[in-house]
């Protein structure tokens, strides 16, 4: 049986460094031990292994991304994947 329902794994820091600073560690320790979706596979069986490191448990891949919580890649636009592909033509002049 559990022995704290508020105070979850904040619980050794007692009545110590107010109750916002333990509620915002709180907050962030139960999202930075959340699986999170792989970017290759999209599966959630993406872990955090060290600060900032992140490994899918199925396809093996290893990302980067925040500290404690993993955060997505912006999704490439149409506009963003033509300029990548059609690089603009080089004038023709001086070198």
């Amino acid at each position: 049986m559990r022995r704290t329902k508020k105070v979850g794994s904040t619980g050794w820091m007692g009545p110590r460094y107010g109750i916002r600073i333990r509620r915002r560690v709180l907050e962030i320790d139960r999202a930075q031990h959340k699986a999170s979706t792989c970017p290759k596979c999209s599966t959630v069986t993406l872990w955090r292994v060290a600060s900032g490191i992140y490994e899918c448990q199925r396809c093996g891949v290893r990302v980067s991304s925040g500290a404690y919580v993993y955060v997505p890649p912006p999704p490439i636009t149409r506009q963003e994947r033509g300029s990548v592909e059609n690089p603009p033509a080089k004038p023709a002049g001086k070198r």
